[in-house]
């Protein structure tokens, strides 16, 4: 009889990679209006609130692209990225818990380093994608992985409204902590690339994204638009308890526009 063969980190198929994708960019879109909530509940104003929120979006901001260099000079980025991924879900977890327990100042540090890992939890995964498949399949799997982040986007807030109109404002922190969390295992599980790059390819996007208008100009529309859903996202929580009877039901209407 032959004996069985067992890997510590198989290699995941792309269904269990498109899972934990979503898993992870749900959770980084519940992440902000529950923060939101959360430090309205804790605050009882929206500034808290949206000082809360800023300093996580501000924090992925400077560390997006120390992030994306890091996973493209690193052999294993898979397990980069499932240690941003705990980072982030833990830090979640500890602003949480230091809401109205640790001076305010002391959570927002906490929310900055939180944030510094936020990008992995979206763009980290497609990058990936060609260590699963043959290129003949990437035009599919690509199409399916955009999708993940119009999903993530509906259900994110929807998530994160729910758990705070059914159990409070912490239950929504918990429910985005949770489901980043879940997709660690699965970016553990990514094979290896070749040797390091040393950062030519983040040199090379950076160029092109500079070198080529419709590119310019579609990044700069997509950022502009990504910034306008963040000042929605602050304002979420005093506009449902002041139009709708509860701060959670702010957070639905994020999903419903």
């Amino acid at each position: 009889m032959r004996s069985p063969s067992f890997r510590l980190s198989p290699r995941p198929s792309v269904a269990a990679h498109l899972t934990g994708a979503l898993a992870a960019r749900t959770g980084d879109e519940a992440a902000g209006p529950a923060l939101a909530l959360a430090g309205f509940a804790a605050a009882g104003s929206t500034s808290g609130a949206a000082a809360l929120l800023a300093c996580v979006t501000v924090a992925a901001a400077l560390g997006g692209p120390a992030l994306g260099a890091l996973l493209d000079r690193s052999p294993r980025p898979g397990r980069l990225l499932a240690a941003a991924l705990a980072l982030y879900a833990a830090g979640l977890g500890a602003v949480l818990l230091g809401l109205g327990r640790l001076p305010f100042a002391v959570t927002a540090l906490l929310a900055v380093v939180t944030g510094l890992t936020g990008p992995a939890l979206s763009g980290g995964w497609t990058a990936q994608l060609p260590m699963l498949a043959p290129a003949d399949r990437m035009p599919r799997l690509h199409g399916l992985d955009s999708l993940t982040f119009s999903v993530a986007a509906l259900a994110g807030p929807a998530l994160a409204g729910g758990a705070a109109l059914l159990l409070g404002a912490p239950a929504a922190v918990v429910v985005a902590a949770a489901l980043v969390a879940a997709a660690v295992p699965v970016a553990w599980a990514l094979p290896p690339t070749g040797p390091p790059h040393g950062g030519r390819h983040g040199g090379g996007g950076v160029r092109a994204v500079f070198g080529r208008g419709p590119l310019l100009r579609a990044t700069v529309a997509s950022v502009g638009c990504a910034t306008a859903q963040g000042v929605v996202a602050a304002c979420l929580p005093a506009l449902g308890a002041g139009a709708l009877g509860a701060p959670g039901r702010g957070a639905l209407l994020l999903s419903v526009a």
